[in-house]
């Protein structure tokens, strides 16, 4: 009985050692969207998207959680991923995109933003586009996305580079990320992108 105890101990022990180890090791990375929640962030948050006129109908913006086969790194698994469909092919002044919460969420310690992207060569799409973060004082930094093609890819924003912008003081309380589609940065104003896997991660 008791070598039956010493060995149940020895497994709890092993089993500790394991989890502690495993949290260790996915430390340096928060996953703020990997689109499998139906709707919300791996977060809990709101994602959503915004007109900047709702009441004009030839712009808007709209978003939906679809499955697709091939995402970066799994060419034959199936994902949920996100379908941004964009349209600032308006006659006047045109902005719209998507937004996630963050709730406070603190991003100081970490080194870079990363997530996948495509675009849908059938409906055609932008090569660039608009990358905002906010706090909850308001402040804002902003940052363009370039290079988006075809085909998935891995685009990687470095956070020094946007904390040496000052435009934010207090990284500690973040309230959302914003992306924006405008007649003046997209290159094209109609169409589809796809993204998935926002995360943040340091290397510390």
């Amino acid at each position: 009985m008791k070598n039956r105890m010493r060995s149940i101990c020895l497994l709890f022990v092993f089993l500790g050692v394991s989890l502690t180890v495993l949290q260790a090791a996915n430390a340096g990375e928060l996953v703020i969207a990997g689109f499998e929640r139906n709707g919300r962030s791996d977060l809990g948050t709101d994602i959503g998207a915004w007109n900047s006129n709702p009441l004009d109908t030839s712009q808007g913006c709209t978003i939906e959680m679809i499955k697709l086969y091939g995402v970066l790194g799994k060419p034959t698994e199936e994902s949920r991923v996100m379908k941004i469909s964009y349209d600032v092919a308006a006659s006047g002044p045109a902005f719209n995109g998507i937004y996630i919460k963050l709730n406070d969420t603190d991003l100081t310690p970490y080194d870079r933003m990363k997530m996948e992207i495509k675009g849908d060569a059938a409906k055609g799409f932008t090569t660039k586009f608009k990358l905002e973060m906010k706090n909850n004082k308001g402040e804002r930094v902003v940052f363009i996305v370039k290079g988006i093609t075809s085909e998935w890819q891995e685009i990687v924003v470095p956070m020094q580079g946007l904390k040496d912008l000052g435009s934010i003081t207090d990284w500690t309380k973040m309230r959302e990320i914003v992306f924006t589609f405008d007649d003046m940065t997209c290159d094209y104003r109609e169409g589809v992108l796809y993204v998935d896997n926002i995360t943040f991660s340091s290397d510390k």
